[in-house]
């Protein structure tokens, strides 16, 4: 009933734009809009331009072109559009995680289900400018039954009125115990839709869009192994899974609204209206082999069905402005939130939240910008943070004090139990900065990023418990965790059409007792490849070879239950000596062209498996993606 309500709300919103569109132009329409007298098309990557709602708040009116480039165009997954800098559970829309500590979003309450963050925050909404009806279609046909489809439409109602929406399919097939094609592990579908308009003196603005995403994974609990199971067992093609049933499935749907109205260049009111709701569920038809999976049992039941709902609901009142080259914000906002188990009364949270907050930016053409945002909550929670742009070099510091998520402070589930509403509120400093050297033949940016966390809390399994007991929990570090990752990202063109690029970084653990958290010690991504351009650039091509490496560590473990990532002991990832699971790197050769407005990439996954045999793992007894081929391509159309 709620989806229904969304998108009939978006409807009459559409509806009621259209009239007054219709109203304006009622002309008839005289000779084709797509060629001239010449029979050239256009229309093209440069008449259709978009923008985000971003650039329109912050008094920005930066225009974005089509992508059209091929540079990096074979990176779809999602792992490898944030470089590699996350763990999943071996296989395309898996549960993931940041390996690197990330500031959270909001110093308020929050539902702890982060596993498919990077999944909705991949579709940020573009509004278009269009001067003809924008198309793209966007196709993924890789190995093994995995498959991923996006199309995206937009266009201009009137010069002042644009209106689209945005469609994804994920559909990922098992690549372990994989009956037939079609057998799926993953199954996702996203969509959206978005419309922008302003008044014919641009005095008011307006931009609203609803999201949803339905996001199923089924959930096999890692590979069955002993003390004993050599690491060759793991990549063996009759390996089982703990678990066979389990599944988990997560629905966000979010609805949002965004009006300015402009007194003057130095004085615009506006209005921002989210409502949001993230609902999480657990299930398993248990049978006596996945019983023993489970370290504890709270209900017994033939089936597990645990169940969770996130509300919030925010509206923001403030003012913004220009006073020369000083962009300046103020706000208000009130947010509502409720947060329930479908087995736990106990645990469920209503509340509301006040914030105060401001921005300021100071833009200076010649050389950079420098912004800062101040938030405070009535719980006493804040952030401060402060950002140099320019450039050479760019430069941010980050103080906050948030609140634990609420599946960290409590829940009841099926194989799950916990009260820890005496949590403190986490600390965190951070500071990063970076210079920039930028040549017709050689970039170079070294940089740095310091962190210090106070009451951290995480999830860890203690192995000292018995079996009857629960191994994984949440805790509250009571040592304080500081470390240091210098970095450095290089870019350098041999024979004019070479390119090496790549990027480095060291972390130092300067303080952590507790052993909370886990990185690898060194972090490498590079690329070598051809780059041409051909037939009066009518051929676009780039060829080459892309690489992973990361030193060995005891990368986070997965508790299937609760769907968190946890801190673990018993598996050392990439280590030759004191683990089972040596290092190598992650090796993929691929091709990539455009030919006028079409893209295609073929690529080969994980070429060192297909000579040696042997795998890697992302996450402690999960497998990553084995060797295959994987083949995609998009279309963009502007009539």
């Amino acid at each position: 009933m709620q989806f229904w309500r969304y998108t009939l709300f978006l409807g009459f919103l559409v509806l009621a734009l259209t009239a007054a569109g219709q109203d304006e132009d009622t002309s008839p329409r005289r000779g084709s809009r797509i060629i001239d007298d010449t029979t050239r098309q256009v229309y093209g990557p440069k008449s259709s331009r978009y923008y985000y709602e971003e650039d329109v708040f912050l008094n920005k009116q930066t225009y974005h072109l089509i992508d059209t480039a091929i540079r990096g165009f074979y990176r779809y997954t999602y792992l490898q559009k944030n470089e590699n800098l996350y763990q999943d559970l071996g296989n395309i829309g898996t549960a993931m995680h940041p390996i690197y500590y990330q500031t959270p979003a909001s110093i308020g309450v929050s539902s702890g289900f982060t596993q498919y963050d990077l999944v909705w925050d991949t579709e940020k909404i573009r509004y278009f400018d269009t001067k003809s009806p924008y198309s793209n279609m966007w196709v993924m046909l890789g190995g093994g039954g995995r498959s991923l489809t996006k199309a995206s439409y937009s266009r201009n109602i009137n010069p002042r009125w644009n209106f689209g929406f945005d469609y994804r399919g994920l559909f990922i097939d098992k690549q372990i115990q994989r009956q037939g094609k079609g057998d799926r592990q993953v199954r996702g579908v996203y969509y959206d839709l978005y419309t922008a308009y302003q008044s014919k003196d641009s005095t008011y603005r307006l931009f609203a869009n609803f999201q949803r995403n339905r996001h199923q994974t089924d959930e096999n609990g890692g590979i069955v192994h002993t003390d004993n199971t050599d690491y060759e067992g793991y990549f063996q093609t009759n390996v089982r899974t703990y678990l066979t049933e389990a599944a988990s499935t997560e629905v966000r749907i979010n609805l949002h609204l965004f009006h300015e109205y402009e007194i003057g260049k130095a004085l615009q009111v506006y209005h921002v209206f989210d409502r949001f709701r993230q609902g999480n569920v657990f299930t398993d038809l248990t049978d006596n082999f996945t019983q023993d999976y489970y370290d504890y049992v709270t209900i017994e039941n033939d089936t597990v069905d645990d169940r969770s709902k996130f509300k919030t609901v925010r509206n923001e009142l403030g003012l913004k402005g220009n006073l020369a080259k000083l962009f300046y914000n103020g706000y208000y906002a009130i947010r509502n939130y409720s947060q329930t188990y479908s087995l736990d009364t106990a645990h469920w949270h209503r509340g509301t939240e006040h914030y105060l907050g401001g921005r300021m930016a100071l833009r200076l053409d010649s050389i950079g910008e420098l912004s800062g945002w101040v938030e405070v909550l009535q719980t006493g929670n804040y952030r401060v943070e402060g950002h140099l742009k320019s450039e050479w070099f760019e430069a941010s510091v980050k103080q906050m004090q948030y609140a634990p998520s609420f599946i960290q402070q409590g829940y009841f589930g099926s194989h799950d139990d916990w009260d820890n509403n005496s949590f403190s509120n986490v600390n965190v400093t951070e500071f990063s900065g970076s210079l920039h050297y930028n040549s017709r033949v050689f970039s170079i940016s070294p940089g740095l990023t310091f962190t210090s966390l106070t009451n951290y809390v995480y999830f860890r399994k203690d192995p000292s418990l018995t079996a009857v007991e629960q191994l994984v929990t949440p805790r509250q570090s009571q040592s304080g965790q500081t470390w240091v990752s210098p970095e450095v990202r290089l870019s350098l063109t041999m024979l004019r059409h070479v390119y090496l690029r790549g990027r480095a970084i060291y972390t130092t653990i300067l303080k952590d007792e507790d052993k909370a958290i886990r990185v690898p010690e060194l972090f490498v991504n590079g690329e070598l490849s051809y780059e041409n351009i051909f037939f009066n650039g009518n051929l676009d091509m780039q060829a080459g070879v892309n690489v992973h490496w990361n030193s060995a560590y005891r990368a986070l473990g997965y508790d299937v239950p609760t769907q968190q990532f946890y801190v673990q002991n018993s598996l050392k990832i990439g280590s030759n000596t004191d683990g089972i699971v040596p290092s190598f790197p992650l090796v993929e050769v691929f091709f990539a062209t455009r030919i006028k407005r079409g893209r295609i990439f073929l690529k080969y996954h994980n070429l060192v498996q297909m000579i040696t045999k042997q795998g890697y793992m992302p996450t402690p007894y999960y497998r990553g993606q084995g060797s295959i081929l994987d083949f995609g391509f998009d279309w963009s159309f502007y009539d």
